[in-house]
């Protein structure tokens, strides 16, 4: 247990403790109570690392793999990241995930990355099962799998993660996989939009212009496209205007 007095956590840190040298590495980096100071952070983590803290580790590679307090090395971060992963720490495994899949400079590998990815959802990251499940959808680096998708999205959703509802509204839709259900996907769409997806709040409004599994009405799609515009999407923001000047029918 780390001691909650800043001179105790340093004196326990300088007495080799690794849990209180990664205490002392949060402060610096973050600058929380202390002149923030990524250097610092980075050899209080780097001491703790040495002792085979996992979490040093973890938060070494995000530090070298974004060039903080530290020359970006994204090589290095990966070596720390597998270091990590392999002591256990679910979040060094999402982030191998997420370098395998989205970080430019590292060979792409869809298998790898759905390989960490599911190690990291084994441990319950939700963001980890999410993207497995596009992969299922998708088929990125193994056989597409609607039904394991629709599976994974259905555990997000339940968790609280309203993108897996929007793709699950999605599947329903256009029928991808399964059986077109425009009613099934409006009650994904609404409960998505209802827990803050700009994307599934779009769809809504999309719904209502088209009429597909909701009332055709302009003014509940502009309720729900400003709702989406008002968050950042573009898309709701191009349909509000076509709605506006009379585009559309």
């Amino acid at each position: 247990m780390i001691p909650v007095g800043f001179e105790e956590v340093l004196r326990a840190a300088q007495n080799g403790d690794p849990d209180a040298q990664v205490a002392m590495g949060y402060l610096f980096f973050k600058g929380d109570g202390v002149v923030q100071d990524r250097r610092e952070a980075a050899r209080w983590f780097g001491l703790a690392a040495d002792q085979g803290n996992a979490e040093a580790m973890c938060n070494l590679g995000h530090m070298r793999a974004h060039g903080l307090g530290m020359r970006l090395d994204l090589e290095k971060s990966m070596e720390l990241y597998q270091k990590a992963a392999e002591l256990g720490d679910a979040r060094a495994m999402f982030n191998l995930g997420f370098m395998y899949s989205d970080v430019e400079g590292i060979p792409q590998d869809w298998e790898k990355a759905y390989h960490w990815y599911s190690k990291a959802a084994d441990q319950g990251n939700v963001i980890a099962l999410y993207r497995m499940a596009v992969m299922n959808e998708e088929g990125r680096g193994i056989p597409q799998d609607i039904p394991k998708a629709i599976g994974f999205y259905t555990t997000c959703f339940e968790a609280g993660y309203p993108k897996a509802g929007y793709r699950l509204g999605m599947i329903y839709l256009e029928g991808r996989g399964v059986p077109v259900n425009p009613d099934k996907a409006a009650k994904y769409m609404i409960k998505a939009a209802d827990m803050g997806s700009e994307d599934a709040m779009c769809a809504l409004g999309k719904m209502h212009i088209s009429g597909q599994g909701m009332t055709h009405s302009f003014s509940n799609a502009k309720k729900w496209l400003t709702k989406a515009a008002n968050r950042g999407s573009a898309e709701a923001g191009e349909l509000l205007e076509k709605i506006n000047k009379g585009e559309l029918k």
